[in-house]
């Protein structure tokens, strides 16, 4: 396997809404960072915007001061509380950095977005020439593209609309497009619109529909897999990279069509004795370690029927404690496969935004 092969992660904290120290979105964004130095290590952490709540340069030294601690690369997004009456970020430039910029990883290109150069959503003619010619130079490099963005395209009871965005729209319903990370929500969601997978990360400050945590993505070639962790949880984090979530699910490269292999990272602060894997209704079955925090096991593939299945892999650590991911994946023996566009969980109220 060579470096290109690699998997990139990417802890994905929800949006922070900083105002004072010690108040409880603090403590949580204080939690994850202390995973990501920890027993996390992802290649980058990528806020996605409402890092502080005003903008105000006192808000900004307490994010400031909060990512000095990470031992880890990481970028931050422009969101709406980041910006209040500063269409240019000016006050992010400087106490943060460029509101939209590029980073390769491994095969994997990660753009990150400024959506909000108008309100209550937009992008400049500028950064939307960019942003096409970016994604251009990435699919003729071979790479995959991977936007973060604060706006999330699927955000009900506010409208995905404003200048430069049917020219966003342009650029990614005509490229492919690996997933489009986003906040804003306060509520965790993923949707499918059949072509393209987004995600909302729930907040940290003010989260809605559960408690605050961060979003972990693992990208390697075809594979695309995410999962939530609340900042309050213990145990081993797991997730299921291999075979695709249904819901991540957009073309018949994503589709389980004979026999294949279950693949899961997991992640612990103190050791894993045993990792299982179940299909369906079928008894647990144990995996094989195969290093870096992999462990791997046969699917016979080849004797599911068409349509959708779960799968489960869980993993108990040394203390006892058991962590779970869960998903449904799809199996097609001809291969064929349409996506339905699809959201989970159904969101249909919101107290923000």
């Amino acid at each position: 396997m060579n470096a290109a092969d690699d998997p990139v992660t990417v802890m994905i904290p929800g949006d922070l809404h900083l105002t004072e120290p010690g108040l409880p979105n603090h403590a949580a964004a204080l939690r994850a960072v202390a995973d990501a130095n920890g027993w996390l290590r992802p290649d980058f952490v990528q806020f996605v915007g409402d890092n502080v709540q005003d903008g105000t340069a006192a808000q900004f030294d307490l994010f400031r001061a909060l990512t000095a601690r990470l031992t880890v690369p990481w970028f931050a997004l422009v969101g709406d509380h980041d910006a209040p009456g500063d269409p240019t970020a000016q006050r992010f430039r400087e106490r943060v950095g460029a509101p939209f910029g590029a980073t390769a990883v491994r095969g994997f290109r990660f753009l990150r977005l400024n959506t909000q150069e108008a309100r209550p959503v937009g992008l400049s003619a500028a950064q939307v020439t960019w942003f096409r010619s970016e994604v251009d130079a990435a699919v003729t490099a071979g790479e995959w593209v991977v936007v973060f963005q604060h706006n999330y395209p699927y955000q009900i009871w506010e409208d995905f609309a404003g200048p430069g965005v049917d020219d966003w729209r342009a650029v990614v319903q005509t490229r492919r497009v690996h997933a489009l990370l986003c906040g804003h929500t306060h509520y965790w969601q993923v949707a499918n619109d059949g072509h393209n997978v987004s995600v909302a990360v729930r907040s940290i400050g003010d989260p809605e529909g559960g408690p605050p945590g961060y979003a972990v993505a693992l990208f390697q070639g075809e594979d695309f897999a995410i999962a939530y962790r609340p900042v309050e949880e213990r145990g081993p984090l797991v997730l299921v990279t291999h075979p695709r979530e249904a819901t991540l699910a957009t073309g018949p490269s994503h589709v389980v069509k004979g026999a294949d292999e279950v693949r899961a990272r997991v992640w612990s602060a103190v050791p894993v004795g045993a990792v299982a894997v179940r299909v369906d209704d079928s008894p647990w079955a144990p995996m094989e370690a195969v290093g870096g925090g992999f462990w791997r096991s046969s699917l016979p593939g080849d004797r599911l029927a068409k349509g959708v299945h779960r799968l489960a892999v869980r993993a108990e650590d040394s203390a006892g404690t058991v962590g779970i991911h869960e998903i449904e994946f799809a199996v097609d023996p001809t291969g064929r496969y349409t996506a339905v566009p699809t959201a989970r969980p159904l969101v249909t109220s919101t107290a923000f935004c």
